[in-house]
């Protein structure tokens, strides 16, 4: 298991939290659109958010948007597009 990042931690939504744990690009790009965020996947952008500190910028986008819905509405999201989280 890699270090905490921000596309490696969890995040506090409306009810609960869910924890995200992308391994691949292909996993960003899928985050990406799932949260309605689909420039965040410009190419090289993996590299960069796989490495972005868990409270950079990227990060604090992140809490702003999973503490818009509740957990289950956002691991059933997630998990329907490919995305490991719990």
């Amino acid at each position: 298991m890699t270090s905490a990042s921000a596309v490696r931690r969890r995040y506090r939504c409306r009810d609960g939290y869910i924890a995200i744990a992308l391994e691949r690009e292909a996993q960003w790009q899928a985050l990406a659109k799932a949260i309605g965020r689909p420039e965040l996947a410009y190419p090289g952008s993996w590299q960069v958010a796989a490495s972005s500190p868990p409270r950079s910028k990227l990060g604090r986008l992140l809490e702003r948007i999973f503490a818009q819905d509740s957990a289950d509405r956002w691991r059933l999201r997630l998990q329907g597009k490919g995305i490991p989280c719990h």
